[in-house]
């Protein structure tokens, strides 16, 4: 042996039970913060992945610019990619069709396919230099009969028919797919030469990517005052943006102050978890490290004994603490691959977060030699003369007799030795305290995702059969044909008569009155805030949407309705906050029964069919739904747009339960391990109270009051905290945007609770049988 240090080695192998316990709250500290780092990292990859797939991967817009301008802009050093893009009929109301079919135009340069990933070329190639070539969406292509190389024609409002050659196909987009409309896409100066005469100004527009490392909202003013661009020519992919940390929303920088505070959360419970049993493991050797004082070891060698010491643990504890971290995500990775191939296909199965592991790493190092510094100032004065007299624990000045009231005397040891060692009671009770505060604080991310992401609804359609004038002359026969369809899940319609003269009360005007048919019943019924479902049932009255105490319709307000009929009286006798139609300034939706509707208004077809399609649905179906149409009707394809909203809400689930199950499960390892350790450190004296006439029962109560006063102190210590933590992110994240007020986190709190309970349960079950198995003979030899 070289040096005094080298006695490292050999005290890790003497105290390896003891240290072990040290090296898994090291491991779980790095676990915890490597986990919730790599995820959010992993999080905002998914929501970049789809946002460029939805959105496109441009960060500005300019519209109005001139083609000189535009050049000038492009040229930018800090401008990566740039296109220019115009859109006709993109409103579906001039007229292009081919076919029959309304068509919207777009036509942009070859530099937009990289500016939009989902606009991909699947066969063919881009018409460039062509004189008549196009690009036909997929669903057109299909539909029309047309490849590559074949001719189209494109009928124009004025009558005239433009001939062109397909040169590609390319993927639909969701709008078009829902719209029920043809996509022709082809290049700048073939529709400059074709269509410029139906573009609007503003419908001119300039797309810009940035250099990712450049201040883009500098270089968005910049270009702007260069060129005197109004607010109206100028506009942010601003989804993109706030996760690249670019934003110049106001709102958006108040959720970076939240994501802000919880990594800070993180750290200090990482830093709390290991400084807690750091402390405890210096605190128990307080013998070993006086003898070392015998030996001639002066105070400055003892201390930096500890922290080599401490470093050692380091060398398996956060390595493993990393991995556990990465492996936690690559489970989630999978798990969105499985859930959403189409939108996390590109994300890898085994991506690694680079901040994660840093992350992780980092902060346990450092957290490590801070946290030992006070247990090795600590070790360093521990008495010479007191670990050759075998005396190494403190002694307490006894001022009064333990008050055995309400408690039996073990009882009262148990809560006396939780609160013996302040500051180990002090670091033990705040780190439980933190379990609270980051679950709490993370809960509110739960609330987030439920206003900021609209999850599918129960009634959402995959397709719908709607009528092409907006009347009821859709027969309601298609639906009952549709139900007998096998690879058809659900089958509801809805009539409507739209903006028909009304008053309630003394206010005039108009309601749109939309017939619902049983399933359709049921679900507003789930939304029903005020009244009942039955009276609108049985076609005793109509059901209004809830808007607020102030505004809307009220409970029991009076529907004067004008009808070919003569005047009817439609009592308001529910109110629901079910809305499956868009609202209308100064128009009321107002949901009545189907033979209600009959009868107000001699109408008995329906004016849409929504169709919710089986999982053996084939794109075979799909197209004999569109046919069973008919003439008179348009086709709406919603799978699309479904899928995309259910990647993005399958990826914030994902991601939001993972950290609050993380938490929850680290939390809990946590309380065992840090009860355990002080359990441990204690067994001595619990053996010399066995030899002295305590039985095991009484011991096994003195752990379970020590470890109850640990988490009940936690407990409080959280709620007192944590409850005013929560209510300040809610507010920030979500009353400010969305008007809701702050409510006490009932099912966050209970659910945290019953984990550290149930936690402490089993933190007490573990020593409990090593006090069973002690023998008295070996303790009082140990003694």
């Amino acid at each position: 042996m070289k040096s005094y240090l080298d006695l490292v080695k050999i005290s890790g192998k003497v105290h390896r039970k003891q240290s072990l316990m040290t090296r898994i709250c090291i491991f779980l500290a790095v676990f915890l913060v490597a986990a919730i780092f790599s995820m959010a990292d992993m999080e905002i990859r998914a929501q970049r992945i789809s946002t460029v797939k939805s959105d496109g991967a441009w960060h500005a817009v300019f519209r109005g610019l001139t083609r000189e301008q535009q050049e000038l802009i492009a040229a930018r050093p800090e401008v990566e990619e740039s296109s220019w893009y115009g859109a006709t009929n993109y409103r579906v109301d001039m007229g292009y069709q081919i076919q029959g079919t309304e068509t919207v135009i777009c036509g942009f340069d070859r530099e937009f396919l990289d500016l939009y990933p989902s606009v991909e070329i699947k066969e063919g190639s881009f018409p460039e230099g062509t004189k008549d070539g196009v690009v036909l969406t997929e669903t057109a292509a299909d539909r029309l009969g047309t490849g590559v190389g074949d001719k189209v024609t494109l009928d124009t409002p004025e009558g005239e028919q433009l001939g062109f050659t397909v040169s590609g196909i390319t993927g639909d987009t969701s709008s078009i797919l829902q719209q029920g409309v043809y996509g022709m896409f082809t290049d700048r100066e073939i529709y400059q030469e074709y269509f410029t005469k139906d573009t609007q100004e503003l419908d001119g527009e300039f797309y810009v990517s940035f250099t990712p490392w450049c201040d883009i909202q500098e270089k968005i003013r910049e270009i702007r005052d260069a060129y005197s661009l109004s607010d109206e020519q100028v506009g942010q992919n601003a989804k993109l943006l706030a996760l690249m940390l670019q934003s110049s929303d106001p709102y958006i920088f108040q959720l970076y102050g939240t994501a802000a505070v919880l990594a800070l959360l993180v750290v200090l419970a990482g830093v709390l978890m290991i400084s807690g049993s750091l402390s405890s493991n210096i605190a128990r050797r307080t013998g070993f490290f006086g003898m070392l004082r015998c030996l001639g070891a002066q105070k400055r060698q003892v201390v930096r004994f500890v922290r080599r010491e401490a470093l050692g643990w380091c060398v398996t504890a956060i390595p493993l603490g990393v991995l556990a971290g990465v492996l936690v995500t690559w489970a989630l990775c999978a798990l969105l691959r499985l859930v959403s191939d189409r939108f996390f296909g590109d994300m890898p199965v085994f991506g690694v977060s680079l901040p994660g592991i840093a992350a992780g790493a980092v902060i346990g190092l450092i957290t490590v030699l801070l946290a030992a510094r006070a247990p090795a100032r600590k070790a360093s004065k521990a008495s010479p003369l007191a670990a050759v007299s075998g005396n190494t624990g403190e002694i307490t000045r006894v001022r009064r007799a333990a008050r055995t009231r309400f408690f039996h005397v073990d009882t009262v040891l148990g809560i006396h030795h939780a609160k013996g060692k302040k500051r180990n009671f002090i670091l033990l009770s705040a780190s439980f305290a933190f379990s609270i505060l980051l679950f709490l604080s993370f809960s509110t991310a739960v609330d987030f995702m439920h206003h900021a992401l609209v999850p599918l609804r129960p009634y959402t359609p995959d397709v719908s059969v709607v009528s092409a004038d907006e009347t009821c002359s859709i027969p309601k026969d298609l639906a009952r044909e549709l139900e007998g369809k096998d690879y058809v899940k659900r089958v509801y319609g809805r009539s409507f008569a739209y903006e028909l003269p009304a008053q309630t009360g003394e206010r005039a005007g108009s309601i749109n009155l939309i017939s619902l048919e049983e399933d359709q019943l049921g679900w507003a019924g789930e939304g029903i805030i005020k009244g009942d479902i039955e009276s609108v049932e049985k076609g005793d009255g109509v059901m209004g949407v809830y808007v607020s105490e102030d505004e809307g319709l009220k409970l029991g307000d009076v529907i004067t309705l004008e009808t070919s009929y003569g005047v009817q009286k439609l009592p308001v006798t529910a109110l629901t906050s079910f809305s499956i139609v868009g609202t209308q300034q100064g128009v009321e939706n107002v949901y009545c029964s189907e033979a209600l509707f009959s009868q107000l208004t001699g109408q008995d077809g329906y004016t849409i069919i929504d169709v919710q399609l089986a999982g053996n649905a084939t794109e075979g179906d799909v197209e004999e739904i569109r046919s069973l149409g008919g003439e008179g009707t348009t086709f709406s394809d919603r799978r699309m747009d479904n899928g995309e909203v259910r990647g993005v809400w399958y990826s914030m689930v994902i991601f939001v339960y993972g950290f609050l199950a993380v938490i929850a499960l680290i939390s809990m390892f946590n309380i065992i391990n840090s009860i355990g350790m002080s359990v441990e450190a204690r067994m001595k004296q619990y053996g010399a109270m066995r030899a002295i006439g305590m039985s095991s029962g009484q011991l096994i109560k003195m752990v379970a009051a020590e470890a109850l006063t640990y988490v009940l102190s936690g407990m409080l210590l959280g709620c007192v905290v944590g409850l005013p933590l929560h209510r300040l992110l809610y507010q920030s994240m979500i009353t400010s945007r969305w008007g809701d007020e702050w409510q006490i986190p009932g099912t966050a709190l209970a659910v945290i609770l019953a984990v550290m309970a149930l936690s402490a349960v089993l933190a007490v079950w573990g020593p409990a049988r090593r006090i069973r198995n002690m023998s008295v003979v070996d303790t009082i030899s140990a003694l």
